[in-house]
């Protein structure tokens, strides 16, 4: 991972990052259809919000993930799941092995080109990847004030603001598309300023900088929520492919 490790801070957090980021909406499943009998790669699994959904939708998961604490919470959460440590630029699995490879949320603190080519190495041909993005909507002018807030202004690890995966058609992969599907996610004002503690734009502000933006959050929360409820519009975005065909 780049970005000075940041990728790693999340384990600070693990248990609140489980409790409280988003769980992948139910209009999901039409992007992976019945996995039943299917061999699936979750890589940079996290928690395991998206490992315990694509069991719901039958996959057999192998899944990879560099932080023992986020693992840590997965493996209990999921005890079915083969869980192991690596990185995305070098994944502990075989050549050829898996129908379909998801990365949800963490392809931005990938090396590329050497994650995209590790992808397609686990990939059996005609298997799919999928690199996914589940998040706060952009063209919402309150919910762009709430994501500015978690940013730290003049930090040159800042995270790239693509939503979809650079991946050329034709190549490694083909018929490559990308997707959005929007959703509205319901929670109360406390558990959606607590969501904001677990981006690691937060992580890495001081403790008097979280202080000022858990007061902006709290404002702008307020005057959005009904009852003491927010709806909060989320968009899930990314990019689908599939494995080419290898030369015999």
């Amino acid at each position: 991972m780049s970005y000075d490790g940041r990728g790693l801070k999340f384990g600070a957090v693990a248990e609140l990052y489980d409790r409280y980021r988003p769980t992948p909406p139910l209009e999901a499943s039409e992007l992976f259809g019945d996995l039943t009998g299917r061999e699936v790669l979750e890589v940079g699994a996290g928690t395991g919000l998206w490992t315990r959904f694509l069991l719901g939708l039958g996959a057999s998961m192998t899944i990879v993930e560099p932080d023992h604490e986020m693992r840590e919470v997965l493996e209990r959460r999921s005890p079915s799941v083969r869980s192991l440590a690596g990185r995305a630029e070098e994944l502990p699995v075989a050549d050829a092995s898996f129908d379909v490879v998801l990365v949800s949320s963490a392809w931005h603190w990938f090396e590329q080109p050497e994650a995209t080519e590790e992808m397609a190495r686990v990939l059996r041909d005609q298997g799919k990847l999928y690199v996914l993005w589940n998040g706060f909507s952009r063209d919402v002018p309150w919910v762009q004030e709430l994501t500015k807030l978690r940013e730290n202004p003049g930090d040159r690890n800042t995270r790239p603001r693509g939503w979809a995966a650079d991946l050329s058609d034709g190549g490694l992969f083909v018929d490559v598309v990308n997707v959005e599907i929007d959703w509205t996610w319901v929670r109360s004002s406390d558990e959606l300023l607590a969501v904001f503690g677990t981006y690691s734009g937060a992580l890495v502000k001081t403790e008097a900088q979280r202080h000022t933006m858990d007061l902006e959050l709290r404002r702008l929360i307020e005057q959005a929520a009904q009852a003491g409820m927010v709806e909060v519009p989320m968009t899930l975005r990314g990019t689908l492919a599939t494995r080419s065909a290898r030369s015999h």
